[in-house]
């Protein structure tokens, strides 16, 4: 699986390489970003070529993923966490519930067996 993954990568960068090189005069052209709310005065950038802002926005876009990505996987192992704390502290109840359950059981099987047994039958008609 890994080395899938590797060749899809590979295959990936190998084709963004062909992009980048067969598309060099549409891509180098200069673009100037202005963000233009009614509040305040309109606000440009400085020229920059169209590649860097594409390569900009894809690293921009792959951090973001990321963090998401790490922000879900602490979130996860914060509620395996607790769920396994809440599964000892359970367990430790269950364990002390059956030894309580144990104990009763041992004084009523105590309580329940005559004091004088001898242990000869009643019925000698029953002992053969």
């Amino acid at each position: 699986m890994r080395y899938i993954k590797v060749l899809i990568i590979a295959a990936f960068f190998f084709l963004a390489l062909v992009f980048f090189f067969q598309n060099q005069g549409p891509l180098s052209q200069e673009m100037q970003l202005t963000l233009n709310l009614f509040f305040i005065p309109p606000i440009t950038s400085i020229s920059l070529p169209f590649y860097f802002l594409l390569v900009g926005s894809f690293v921009l876009g792959c951090l973001l993923a990321l963090a998401f990505l790490l922000w879900d996987k602490f979130s996860t192992s914060t509620k395996l966490m607790r769920s396994k704390w809440k599964i000892k502290s359970l367990q430790s109840k269950v364990d002390r519930y059956e030894k309580q359950l144990a104990a009763m059981n041992k004084e009523h099987t105590a309580a329940a067996l005559p004091a004088s047994d001898t242990g000869h039958p009643a019925d000698p008609a029953k002992a053969n």
